[in-house]
Order: structure tokens, then C-alpha cells, then sequence
């Protein structure tokens, strides 16, 4: 995983265009999981990020990272916005 963080939000590189989408769908997911866990809200309750294919930059989907009122951080994958 190759991570970019830029004043439009962060950007990841994951899996490749020859990939299927449910390899890269599951792919997203697990950086999703690891991003969770070094995520800094302290300014802002909620971060953007994109995930692409590392080989031709493909648009996997766009993923929505929260921090709820209780602490709790979760995060919504949208993969309606893929190039692929």
C-alpha cells in the first residue's frame, strides 16, 4: 500500500487493473482496516480518501472515514465512483 496525503485527502494505491473487482474491493477493505487504526481526527471528524490501482491509476472507489460523538471510527467504501 502506498499512501499519499494531500489538502484533497489522502490517496491509496492498492492491487493492480488485472486484478477482479472482488479482489480489489476486499483489497480496499484491508487498508481500509489498517488506515482505522492510524488515523488522526483531532482536527476534523471526518477524512476522504481515494483508492487506486497501483499499475495504471484506476479509480477503485472513494471511502469515508468518521469519528461518531462516542469515539467510535468507521468508514463507508463508495464504489459506485470506480473507473474500472
Amino acid at each position: 500500500m502506498k499512501i499519499n496525503n494531500s489538502n484533497q485527502g489522502l490517496s491509496i494505491k492498492c492491487g493492480k487493473t488485472t486484478n477482479s473487482f472482488e479482489e480489489l474491493k476486499t483489497l480496499c477493505e484491508k487498508e481500509a482496516d489498517k488506515l482505522l487504526k492510524t488515523m488522526d481526527f483531532s482536527i476534523q471528524s471526518t477524512i476522504s480518501a481515494t483508492f487506486w490501482t497501483k499499475d495504471i491509476p484506476e479509480l477503485i472507489c472513494v471511502g469515508t472515514f468518521l469519528k461518531k460523538e462516542s469515539g467510535e471510527i468507521s468508514y463507508d467504501l463508495d464504489f459506485s465512483q470506480t473507473t474500472l
